[in-house]
């Protein structure tokens, strides 16, 4: 008897936010954070419209995107991928890092991601709430809506930028309190602006087959459009920044790497094409130049994949797991990344992708 009581009182507690006359706003915000922090991924179409009544333009597009929670990532707390349909041009964010893939060009650029890239055509594509609903706003109400809970925020002006009258409705789905619809207004010096996002053919979890990983293996076939030099690496000239990290094919056993001969360091991704055709040349110079060189590989994304290439390319010079903090630690924002360092650990040479200038600083650092 006391266990159908409560039954019963969970039952009640779960079902309140549609029995009761008076839908409560904390009731349904608990119940989207249930739902959504059981989302680890969604992917779905999306129309994008945005209605600017200075002038009467209407912006229309459409697209694709998925998206893969990630509750260690800093900037977002998840990576994404975006599509805009009118655009020749896929949007990748994943683990600190923004890819921006030319499929007519068949290349790619990537930098260090920043929370901007949302901006990008892609990233216009990720709807947001769909882990979070908006914590600061003046007021709330539900409106009523056969199907949904329609939950209508209202916002504080911004001042500083002369923008009024600010308004968000986000429609939640009744049976998994998932948003497929956001409808933002606002005025910018009295003239209106209406931003609507229609979400459709949503899958989550299960249903969904793919995964950020799936999406960045394709670049392996793509050409790296490497950054232009602006400044140089402030590491350069300096001390090494010290390495302690886990063996990438024993994660038990951890190196803390000692330079006391000059040292090439590796820095590549398992999606990296570059990376991969220059292993042969590496793996040459740790070969060619065994007593004077040591040659150490550094990966930080997807273990599995890159143990299999490794193995797979007969590969011997040392490769560590790496993480975030040391490609911040060495600036880098692009693969592959090579630094020279010299026998006393002094960081003395750093190469965007493989080049015949690295075996030149070698022989002429060992001569020396």
């Amino acid at each position: 008897m006391k266990n159908i009581l409560v039954i019963l009182s969970l039952t009640i507690v779960l079902t309140n936010c549609t029995r009761v006359e008076k839908i409560d706003f904390k009731c349904v915000a608990n119940k989207f954070k249930e739902y959504s922090n059981k989302i680890e991924k969604v992917e779905y179409n999306i129309q994008n419209i945005d209605t600017f009544s200075n002038g009467g333009i209407v912006w229309n597009n459409s697209g694709l995107a998925f998206i893969e929670r990630d509750r260690s990532d800093e900037i977002f707390g998840f990576s994404f991928y975006g599509k805009r349909n009118d655009i020749p041009k896929e949007y990748i964010y994943d683990k600190g890092f923004s890819f921006i893939i030319n499929n007519e060009k068949k290349d790619y650029t990537i930098e260090k991601g920043n929370f901007g890239f949302l901006g990008s055509p892609g990233g216009q594509m990720i709807s947001p709430n769909i882990f979070y609903l908006d914590s600061i706003y003046k007021t709330v109400e539900i409106l009523k809506d056969e199907g949904y809970y329609v939950l209508k925020f209202q916002f504080e002006n911004d001042t500083v930028y002369n923008v009024t009258d600010r308004y968000k409705i986000v429609k939640l789905k009744k049976d998994n309190f998932f948003p497929d619809e956001l409808v933002q207004t606002y005025k910018i010096l009295g003239n209106k602006t209406v931003i609507q996002l229609i979400l459709s053919d949503i899958k989550i979890n299960d249903q969904i087959q793919t995964s950020i990983q799936d999406y960045k293996s394709k670049l392996i076939d793509f050409d790296i459009i490497q950054p232009e030099k602006i400044s140089e690496n402030k590491i350069l000239r300096l001390k090494y920044p010290p390495i302690s990290l886990s063996n990438l094919l024993n994660e038990s056993d951890t190196i803390y790497l000692k330079i006391n001969k000059l040292t090439l360091v590796d820095f590549w991704e398992v999606w990296c094409g570059h990376c991969i055709a220059s292993f042969p040349k590496v793996e040459e110079l740790k070969k060619k130049y065994m007593d004077q060189l040591q040659v150490i590989g550094i990966v930080t994304q997807d273990k599995g994949n890159a143990i299999k290439l490794i193995k797979a390319k007969a590969i011997t010079f040392t490769n560590l797991l790496g993480n975030n903090e040391l490609l911040k630690i060495y600036n880098v924002n692009s693969f592959p990344r090579y630094f020279l360092i010299d026998n006393k650990g002094i960081v003395q040479k750093e190469y965007f992708g493989f080049s015949d200038q690295i075996e030149k600083d070698i022989k002429g650092m060992i001569i020396n």
